[in-house]
């Protein structure tokens, strides 16, 4: 079973109070395939989301809605008598002769109603991809003024969706993790809220270690190959000189080095008599460092003179 299918099982079965039954209801109806003088019809692969929009068209109106089964497992809802039909559009406040649909804010009582509005709407129209591949929740609906209606909705709820044009219609998407948990919990999905908070904690978690890792990754690189350059300079003044034409402590510092390749400069820094601080070690190999490019530009200035 599906994430989308999960939440839509969770949602079907909350109980609420009579208003937001209805707004749930109205919801429901609204974004479905068809809410017309003409036709009044769901389709869904939910067979709770079926079941629900027939209680609530029988509970609210007295109305036997037709249920019918596909052999791909989809589920048809719809009302089949004209009277019937026009007398739940009068209920909800339209006539049937609309130019286009529009959400009518008649039919929230209270506050809490736009919450169960918004459920009754991912049931119709809803899907979620499962946190653990990806954050996505989509709101699909051939009709741009709905589409613009229920993106105002949403907003109202400190939430921004995205509105582009598909070629199924006008989708209202939420790419944002914490954005979907909130939609979640808008809608009474308590379970998926609680599931998406756990996922996104770990995400999060995985995402810091990560990133501690890379850069303790970074810095041994630099590490090395600092470490490494150092050890090119020291070799290179050996073989074109000695050493010995080093003071004191850039002699020990380069003994050192040749005896602790792997020591980082804080360690070097410590093991020098009497210590001395990380940058004070990385200024003492930027004179190793000048003394080697010395010795090697003389080298190369001798061997143009012999070549000549």
């Amino acid at each position: 079973m599906s994430f989308s299918r999960k939440i839509k099982k969770e949602l079907s079965t909350i109980e609420s109070n009579a208003c937001c039954q209805k707004a749930e209801c109205y919801g429901l109806l609204l974004f479905g395939r068809a809410f017309s003088l003409s036709e009044m019809s769901i389709l869904t692969q939910s067979p709770e989301v079926a079941d629900l929009y027939a209680r609530h068209i029988k509970s609210f109106f007295n109305i036997t809605a037709l249920l019918t089964r596909s052999k791909a497992d989809k589920y048809t809802v719809s009302v089949n008598d004209f009277a019937d039909r026009k007398k739940i559009l009068n209920e909800f406040g339209y006539t049937g002769n609309e130019i286009a649909l529009r959400i009518n804010y008649a039919n929230f009582e209270n506050d809490c109603c736009i919450n169960a509005f918004l459920r009754g709407v991912f049931l119709s129209i809803g899907f979620i991809t499962d946190p653990k591949k990806d954050y996505h929740l989509e709101f699909i609906t051939p009709k741009h003024k709905l589409s613009t209606d229920l993106l105002r909705i949403i907003e109202e709820l400190s939430i921004t969706p995205k509105q582009i044009r598909r070629k199924s219609g006008y989708s209202l998407y939420i790419k944002d993790g914490e954005s979907i948990e909130d939609v979640l919990g808008f809608m009474g999905a308590s379970n998926a809220f609680l599931y998406m908070m756990n996922v996104r904690a770990s995400k999060d978690m995985l995402n810091k270690i990560n990133r501690q890792y890379n850069f303790e990754t970074a810095n041994l690189h630099r590490t090395i190959e600092a470490n490494m350059a150092q050890l090119n300079n020291i070799n290179t003044i050996i073989r074109l000189a000695s050493l010995d034409i080093l003071g004191d402590e850039l002699f020990l510092l380069s003994r050192l080095r040749l005896d602790n390749k792997e020591a980082t400069l804080a360690e070097l820094g410590e093991m020098m008599e009497p210590s001395m601080s990380r940058s004070a070690v990385s200024r003492r190999f930027k004179k190793i460092e000048e003394k080697a490019l010395e010795l090697k530009k003389a080298a190369n200035s001798d061997e143009n003179i012999h070549n000549k």
